[in-house]
Order: structure tokens, then sequence, then C-alpha cells
């Protein structure tokens, strides 16, 4: 009886550590579409705004459109991430996901008000669009706020973030 216990016990052991490896596993393999989708993001984020800048509206809309759709495929993707961190249990990665899916959540906070303000200065409200301009800035030094946070989980713990 005591070796089915045991048995039983190793068995669960390994189930256990199982599962946390292969929630690292899969945010390992998150990580670099993440990145992706919000180094794209970034990318026709500002260069919305550059056209917006140049009342270039049809460019700017477009490229607005496709850094929400980077923004949110990021998101999901980093959603799903926490998920597996909670799973795993690591306070400092759970930590670390729930700062990245906040920063992602004021880019795309930020790429609502940019394509509010596009659509405004479409209809010469220009006092409106300024007015959704200045709220996409608070929203992108909110992201960059964030940003920082989680760097300065990554230099505290080195060790997990390699």
């Amino acid at each position: 009886m005591k070796r089915i216990y045991l048995m039983a016990l190793l068995l669960l052991t390994v189930s256990v550590s199982g599962c946390i490896t292969s929630g690292n596993s899969s945010i390992n393999q998150l990580t670099p579409q993440i990145n992706d989708h919000i180094k794209k993001g970034d990318t026709y984020f500002n260069e919305s705004a550059l056209a917006a800048n140049s009342f270039k509206l049809d460019e700017a809309l477009s490229k607005c459109e496709l850094a929400e759709s980077e923004y949110s495929s990021a998101r999901n993707l980093a959603s799903e991430a926490l998920g597996h961190a909670k799973d795993a249990g690591d306070p400092i990665v759970v930590n670390y996901i729930e700062l990245l899916v906040s920063e992602l959540e004021a880019k795309l906070n930020a790429t609502y008000q940019l394509k509010n303000a596009i659509q405004m200065f479409t209809l010469n409200d220009t006092e409106s669009g300024n007015s959704n301009i200045e709220l996409a800035n608070g929203y992108m030094l909110s992201a960059k706020e964030f940003e920082r946070k989680r760097q300065e989980i990554v230099n505290k713990n080195p060790e997990r973030f390699r």
C-alpha cells in the first residue's frame, strides 16, 4: 500500500514539474511573437502619427488600423502567456507579464485616441483632434512607464530573463 502511495506521489511530482516546465516553454515560444507584434505596432503607430501630422489622413488611418491589429495580437498572446505564468506560479514572471499586458492596453488606448484624432481632422475639427492627440500622448507615456517597470524587474532578476 505504501508503495502505491509512493508511486502516486512520484507520478504527481513529475506531472506538476512537467506543467511548470511546459508553462515556461510556452511563454518562451510566445515571447518572440509578442515582441514582433509590438515592434510592428510601434512602427505603424509612429508612421500613422507622422502621416497625421502631415495631414495625409487616409495613410494615417490605414497605418493606425495596422498598429491596432498588431497591438491587439500582442495583447492576446501576452494574455495567453500570463495564463501560463500564473499556472507556473512564478510571481516575478507573473508581475512582468501583467505589466506587459498593461503596457499593451495603454498602447491600444493611444491607438484608439490617434484614430479618433484622425477622424476629427477628417471632419476639420482640429480642436477635438488635438485633444485626442494629447490623450494618445498620455497613453503612450503610460506605456513607457510600464515598459520601464518591466525593465526594472529584468534588471533585478536577470537569471529569470535570459
